[in-house]
């Protein structure tokens, strides 16, 4: 599901800027029409012999340390996009005090800020209840008086000042859908040991959808609760995202640490819950979620892939319990009905396609191929990034969905190469480790000096 018009669309505005981290989502759908290439070819064994190459791309799914996957030069070069302002030295030492054992900070900050946005939306209620955080979640975050601690923002609150957090992942401005309506975008480079780096930061708007359901919104009388936010968390301690779960847990725990010694939500310590989402795994979560209500959860932040989020979502708003999730980045969720208490510090992915597809055609490749996962997720990605680089002038050759559990990628990646793509740019999880393989064996992987 889109945004409702294509006006909106075109009202992405994306204005370069300079130095990042962050990103994820993705829904197990159904789709009959998966093969769109222009033509195909037949699925033999790949060519090994080519030696053109092509440049590939990664987005806020496989954008992650492969230093320890494939030998040094793979993916030199390899260009990426993910959601994420640039991240202090500070706040990364905050992250750190919590674990020490962190080798990256994706999806940290956007986790702190859910964390630190629900407890204060508790605040400004006066209640811990799940629609009374929900009630308040939008006018914490915009309109009011600016402010970017807890300690700070909790005092503006019981003074009866109307606040504006401003967290560390950005603005964050939720709009009356509950997602961010402006976000930054970080680009980033592989060197030789397949490490990213940060390249340059992209800053960008996003338009509110046009109308909100009745089904969209908070309805009847809202709870008090018990009189302690309690914070469930639903990320990945396994599964195709499990590399995301570190730095998100840490997020959510700093956050909550810096809330209590600073007298935590209406006079109490808030109250946390564990749970492991298994992203990329739908079948885990819902188990695990039944975990977190049993466990008097009032919000859950997570889970990291929209397909995981969208197997649970009605059994969490159902409950009356709000969902918050750093991570998705899906467009579906902008118009699903989720009787007002699903929210996400991630931008949908509309402004990343907008900013993968400037990307690829500032750096000459004007013919292209995308790969993606068929879920929830890759196909939103790809049809977003699809959609502004045609629009751009750009051509797209060939246009793949994949099966993320098949055992090999044979067929897609030989349909790609019979197109002769410039670039391919390839959206998916945990599976990159078993594509770039594939790729590099059909001559599409990166031109190496």
């Amino acid at each position: 599901m889109k945004l409702n018009t294509m006006s909106a669309r075109l009202g992405v505005v994306a204005v370069a800027s300079a130095l990042v981290l962050a990103g994820c989502g993705g829904d197990d759908s159904d789709s009959s029409d998966a093969d769109t290439d222009t033509d195909t070819s037949d699925t033999g064994e790949a060519d090994s012999g080519s030696e053109s190459g092509a440049q590939l791309y990664f987005v806020d799914g496989n954008t992650a340390d492969y230093s320890e996957d494939f030998e040094p030069g793979t993916l030199t070069g390899v260009r990426a996009t993910y959601p994420g302002a640039e991240l202090g030295d500070a706040f990364k030492e905050r992250l750190l005090s919590v674990d020490p054992e962190l080798q990256d900070f994706t999806y940290g900050p956007e986790s702190y800020d859910a964390t630190i946005v629900a407890a204060l939306a508790a605040q400004a209620a006066g209640a811990d209840s799940g629609k009374a955080v929900g009630s308040k979640m939008q006018e914490v975050t915009s309109g009011g008086e600016k402010c970017t601690e807890f300690k700070v923002c909790i005092d503006l609150i019981n003074d009866g000042t109307d606040i504006d957090y401003d967290g560390v992942s950005g603005a964050i401005e939720l709009n009356s859908t509950g997602s961010p309506s402006s976000a930054t975008i970080g680009i980033f480079e592989y060197a030789e040991d397949n490490t990213y780096a940060p390249e340059s930061y992209t800053d960008g708007e996003i338009p509110d959808v046009d109308s909100v359901k009745d089904s969209q919104k908070i309805t009847g009388d809202i709870p008090k609760g018990d009189g302690t936010l309690t914070i469930g968390t639903l990320l990945p301690q396994s599964g195709d995202l499990a590399f995301l779960g570190p730095p998100e847990f840490a997020g959510v725990d700093l956050a909550i640490q810096e809330i209590n010694e600073a007298g935590g939500v209406l006079g109490k310590p808030v109250k946390d819950i564990k749970a492991d989402s298994g992203d990329g795994t739908p079948n885990i979560a819902p188990s695990e979620t039944d975990k977190l209500l049993r466990g008097g959860a009032d919000v859950i932040i997570g889970a990291a892939s929209s397909s995981v989020s969208l197997s649970v979502i009605d059994k969490i708003t159902k409950a009356g319990v709000a969902q918050i999730s750093p991570a998705n980045t899906s467009t579906a969720f902008d118009t699903y009905d989720d009787e007002g208490l699903y929210f996400r510090t991630a931008p949908s992915d509309v402004l990343q396609g907008s900013v993968m597809a400037n990307l690829v055609l500032q750096d000459g490749f004007d013919n292209v191929a995308i790969l993606a996962r068929q879920d929830s997720y890759g196909e939103a990605l790809a049809e977003n990034v699809r959609t502004f680089f045609e629009e751009s002038g750009g051509t797209v050759v060939s246009y793949k969905l994949y099966d993320p559990n098949a055992a090999n990628f044979s067929a897609e990646v030989n349909d790609i190469k019979a197109q002769d793509p410039d670039a391919v740019i390839l959206i998916s999880f945990d599976e990159t480790k078993k594509l770039v393989p594939e790729l590099i064996k059909a001559g599409l992987g990166q031109t190496q000096e």
